[in-house]
């Protein structure tokens, strides 16, 4: 008899004690009754199909990203196409997430783990939707730690908003990134070799005509002064490799941001195969930005209508270097006199 009571007593204090591991570790919180080992959102994954929306949101950073059958969209910046690769990653990598271990509790210590309330620190919330609006998931994400849980796997800390406990994940989660980085960035791909003639105008009425016969010809300049001395076989031929890989760094919507037809540095771009792209710049508050049209004949006429079709309704913000080909003189192509 005595035996079976030490057995009982012995039983209830293993209850007890395993009640008690699980009330230190998780709190009275249920919020927080996860365990190492199993997903950061377990239902994320099964949800996949289901995600309509995306917002991520740190400081001097609030985007609304909107699902449009296979691509995405950028709300705010007029329904602009987003960078659908970064999206899907992202959407992907909060499904994979897999909990290593518990970390603070402690909001003092959240900036050591990149874990503040967004808005007042380096960290991100990122939400995703249905398209009723339902939440799939929510998650504060932090400091990234590169294989920092050896064999090659990344880990970040995150974070549920509402629930204090912070937590080391295995997964590869990075919302960082400016606002251009979520938005596809290519307006335009067109190699200096395809380029027969360029021809551009700058506000105060100064030309400048590059072409030549052939694709692997050299560029010159029409009209040059007979005694003009060029810099450099590159230094001319350089406005002619202004379309190529052009990637934007802002966009608006043109009737936001209209590009006036007068007054502004032009560029008109013709291809061997009868293409013509026009392009015209303007700045405002120290940034460069462009408005593009196409026009095409014989085997570039679809061509063109496919380049206008996603061109025409956009004003676009180029890197300065790009924005410097445009505005390119014969006196920036000629070498200086000397002693000048």
């Amino acid at each position: 008899m005595q035996a079976r009571s030490l057995a009982l007593l012995a039983a209830v204090t293993v209850v007890l004690v395993a009640l008690a591991v699980i009330v230190l570790t998780s709190g009275d919180r249920a919020s927080s009754h996860v365990a190492p080992g199993g997903p950061a959102i377990p239902s994320l994954a099964a949800e996949l199909r289901d995600v309509a929306s995306v917002r991520v949101w740190r400081d001097g950073v609030n985007l609304m990203l909107i699902r449009d059958g296979d691509s995405w969209l950028v709300a705010d910046k007029g329904d602009y196409p987003a960078n659908a690769a970064k999206i899907s990653q992202i959407v992907r990598a909060m499904a994979d997430l897999t909990l290593v271990e518990p970390k603070t509790e402690k909001p003092e210590l959240y900036p050591r783990l990149e874990l503040e309330d967004p808005g007042s620190g380096k960290s991100s919330l990122i939400t995703i939707r249905d398209k009723s609006g339902a939440k799939l998931a929510e998650l504060i994400v932090g400091k990234r730690r590169y294989d920092r849980l050896g064999g090659g796997n990344d880990g970040v800390y995150l974070r549920k908003p509402g629930d204090p406990q912070a937590w080391l994940a295995r997964g590869s989660l990075d919302p960082s990134g400016e606002v251009s980085s979520w938005l596809d960035r290519r307006i335009l791909d067109i190699p200096e070799k395809r380029i027969a003639r360029v021809i551009l105008s700058q506000p105060d009425g100064t030309k400048l005509a590059i072409g030549r016969s052939a694709p692997d010809a050299k560029f010159t300049v029409e009209d040059a002064p007979a005694d003009a001395k060029f810099r450099s076989e590159s230094a001319t031929s350089g406005p002619a490799g202004a379309l190529d890989t052009l990637d934007l760094d802002d966009v608006k919507p043109a009737g936001e941001l209209p590009v006036p037809d007068k007054d502004v540095t032009t560029a008109s771009f013709t291809t061997f195969d009868g293409l013509t792209v026009d392009v015209r710049l303007t700045e405002r508050d120290k940034t460069s930005w462009i408005a593009i049209s196409a026009t095409g004949s014989g085997s570039a006429e679809a061509e063109a209508k496919k380049i206008d079709g996603k061109v025409s309704h956009w004003t676009y913000a180029i890197p300065a270097y790009k924005a410097n080909l445009l505005k390119t003189k014969l006196a920036d192509l000629i070498e200086p006199a000397k002693g000048s």
